[in-house]
């Protein structure tokens, strides 16, 4: 990966003076210097560029690095244990992709430890047929006019058109969050019906960053397969990799700790612990193989072609209407569920060469994988609070500084 910390240095702190002229914020300087230090380079260690990092947190962060046969070759952690469950905001996305895939997969036949998602059982619809990334919202939820034909593919990827009510930025449908626990089959089709009924996106044709695509894409998996979002989520990730079902839950508002109903939430709703993230990780990084709660391998987790899906350009001509990252003078592509995050962004076969794919969220919470050098790392933060850190940036933007000065002294470690 070509990376120019000067470069990353300046757009952020271009972006910090726009933020300033926004808004007037008390800055904690001790944390910006410390954190400004360290992608300039004064950390030459692992170790000492993540003692650093910490101290700009609210609430501590624990840091790991896996080799590829998924084996932890690296682990620190300060306060905020490995095993601590937490929300991730959007690291949810990729856990949403995965257990759409999943579904996908275990209709077909062709994955393992399904529970009751076993072969043909997800062809109900408003048109009868197996669940694909091809099918559309029509054919499952019985939708007409102009998003008849968004696919699945397109609500994992965001370019359904789904444009959070007519705006240009990363909201969302009010009722995504507002569902009540154990909210029923009316009530959730009125929320995906509102989204729909707000949109103004052409199919296809616009990237827009927002929840909107992924509460959809969950209800016609539900619809799909005659299942909630949790049973589906239970039996395709829970069990199988041994995760804590009283912990690993969804909420449609993570950062107020409501209990509202997460079956549409899969964009960011997800709490969960880093070490548990990845073992479902490690299927991306392993082509299919994932590791549960103790460390055993889940063969046949997904097939290879979904983890190719997963990590594919999934663009297809889209432009990008909305992306956090372009106030950054980042053209980063996007994947089912994760960023695509390389130096040549719209020529694929050249994004390949030095891809790292993430789904960072916006509490800072960084998920990694590097395909060519094969290891997958977790940066597990909670920064909502901003009791320690740097008020005028958001706390994902840390999480990439961090990431961006680690990465070489990674690859220096793994010898690639």
């Amino acid at each position: 990966m070509k990376t120019n910390r000067f470069t990353l240095f300046v757009t952020f702190s271009l972006f910090v003076l726009f933020v300033q002229c926004q808004k007037s914020v008390e800055t904690n300087k001790e944390a910006r210097s410390i954190l400004f230090a360290g992608i300039l380079g004064s950390c030459f260690s692992l170790d000492t560029c993540f003692d650093q990092y910490v101290k700009t947190t609210d609430e501590g962060a624990s840091f790991q690095v896996y080799d590829q046969n998924g084996s932890r070759i690296y682990a620190r952690q300060s306060v905020l244990d490995y095993n601590t469950y937490k929300p991730i905001a959007s690291g949810s996305k990729w856990v949403t992709a995965v257990t759409a895939m999943r579904a996908i997969d275990c209709n077909a036949g062709s994955a393992g430890t399904c529970g009751t998602v076993t072969a043909g059982s997800c062809n109900n619809g408003a048109v009868a047929g197996a669940i694909t990334l091809s099918r559309t919202t029509a054919q499952v939820l019985g939708w007409t006019g102009t998003y008849a034909n968004v696919t699945l593919r397109q609500l994992l990827s965001f370019t359904s058109g789904l444009n959070a009510g007519g705006g240009n930025g990363s909201g969302q449908a009010s009722c995504i969050s507002t569902l009540p626990l154990g909210a029923s089959d009316t009530q959730k089709n009125n929320c995906v019906n509102e989204i729909r009924d707000q949109s103004t996106g052409t199919p296809g044709a616009l990237y827009q960053y927002n929840s909107n695509h992924m509460a959809v894409a969950q209800r016609m998996l539900e619809v799909a397969c005659n299942k909630t979002w949790d049973t589906l989520f239970t039996q395709l990730i829970v069990t199988p990799l041994g995760w804590d079902a009283s912990q690993a839950v969804w909420r449609g508002n993570f950062r107020t700790g409501e209990d509202t109903d997460g079956s549409l939430s899969g964009a960011y709703g997800l709490s969960i612990s880093p070490s548990h993230y990845a073992g479902m990780l490690n299927a991306l990084l392993t082509n299919g193989t994932a590791k549960n709660s103790s460390g055993a391998n889940v063969n046949t987790f997904l097939t290879s072609n979904s983890v190719t899906e997963i990590l594919a350009d999934q663009y297809n001509g889209a432009r990008i209407g909305y992306s956090q990252f372009s106030a950054f003078g980042y053209r980063w592509q996007y994947g089912l569920g994760n960023w695509r995050f390389c130096t040549v962004t719209d020529v694929p076969s050249e994004c390949d060469k030095d891809l790292v794919s993430h789904s960072i969220g916006i509490n800072g919470f960084f998920p990694w994988l590097d395909k060519n050098r094969n290891y997958m790392a977790i940066l597990a933060v909670n920064n909502l609070g901003r009791k320690n850190g740097l008020n005028l940036l958001p706390p994902s933007s840390t999480s990439l500084f961090f990431a961006e000065t680690v990465r070489p002294l990674i690859h220096a470690q793994i010898g690639r």
